[in-house]
């Protein structure tokens, strides 16, 4: 079977018409019939009928019931071929977000852990949120995610490895920042400088800016999380943050706990495609996150 056959036979059900898809591939109208013929002969059916009436055609059942599988098909066809290039390459794409790699690194570090080989990986940084969509996509082999709630979804394998709760981050010089917790209704009124759309982090700001009806101020959405962290320092705004090391040694921050009310937390997982079939360095670095702990 032809999968550019498929493509066409996609593409006729979407546009019900020879010529439109012929146009949409810059190819003649006989090789859309011809390929449709194939898999006419394939199945041993008709996958389409003429519509006198609208000079187009039609799926017939068989064809409704080829279409509702082909998107998969063509989807699943996609990600194996981006696996096996990455193969044919020797490449391994790891999605490793700069706020869940300070923890995991300090922590496999301090024990020891020889981690030249991770020398030989991809690492790409980013959102957990845009890292889930490339993961899903087939663009990555494994990745790192955080996200509000354990991670679940139908196409990957998932381990959470731990979980840190949310904190407002402020300037020594704030005057919230002797307090020993704080609520988000306390914060609403003060410029908040938020990881941007790409981060579990603005969907944790979402979450409780929803609960107070919408009014919490965004003074900036950033992709810089340590641009974030000198703007704080310089009293230019809050944050709402989870744990991240370097803030840690970063002069002029406090980390204020919200309140159990408002409490938020972040899950941290790896994830990879239940479809996939691991490397040796992947299987490597599955093996020493035995070791990460909360």
């Amino acid at each position: 079977m032809n999968i550019r056959d498929l493509e066409y036979f996609q593409e006729l059900s979407r546009l019900n018409s020879f010529t439109a898809v012929a146009q949409s591939f810059k190819v003649s109208q006989p090789t859309i019939t011809y390929a449709i013929k194939r898999l006419e002969r394939q199945f041993d059916c008709e996958l389409f009928v003429k519509d006198p009436s609208h000079r187009s055609v039609v799926l017939t059942y068989q064809g409704e019931i080829l279409a509702r599988h082909i998107e998969a098909i063509l989807a699943e066809l996609a990600v194996s071929q981006k696996e096996i290039d990455r193969a044919n390459h020797q490449e391994v794409k790891v999605g490793f977000p700069p706020i869940i790699r300070a923890r995991i690194l300090s922590q496999l570090i301090h024990k020891g852990v020889d981690l030249s080989f991770m020398s030989s990986l991809q690492m790409l940084g980013g959102g957990s949120v845009d890292l889930l969509q490339q993961l899903v996509a087939g663009d990555l082999d494994f990745s790192f995610i955080g996200s509000l709630h354990p991670l679940d979804h139908p196409k990957l394998i998932t381990k959470e490895l731990y979980q840190r709760p949310f904190y407002i981050v402020v300037s020594e010089k704030h005057p919230l920042a002797k307090k020993r917790s704080v609520s988000f209704g306390e914060v609403l009124n003060e410029p908040f400088l938020i990881l941007d759309e790409g981060h579990t982090h603005l969907e944790a700001f979402n979450h409780l800016n929803d609960k107070y009806r919408q009014r919490a101020n965004i003074f900036l959405k950033l992709s810089e999380i340590s641009i974030i962290g000198q703007m704080v320092g310089e009293n230019l705004g809050i944050t709402l943050l989870t744990d991240f090391l370097p803030f840690s040694e970063l002069e002029g921050l406090v980390k204020i706990p919200l309140t159990d009310d408002d409490n938020v937390s972040f899950h941290v997982s790896y994830a990879y495609s239940k479809s996939t079939v691991l490397s040796p360095l992947i299987e490597h670095l599955i093996e020493l996150l035995g070791k990460v702990r909360d």
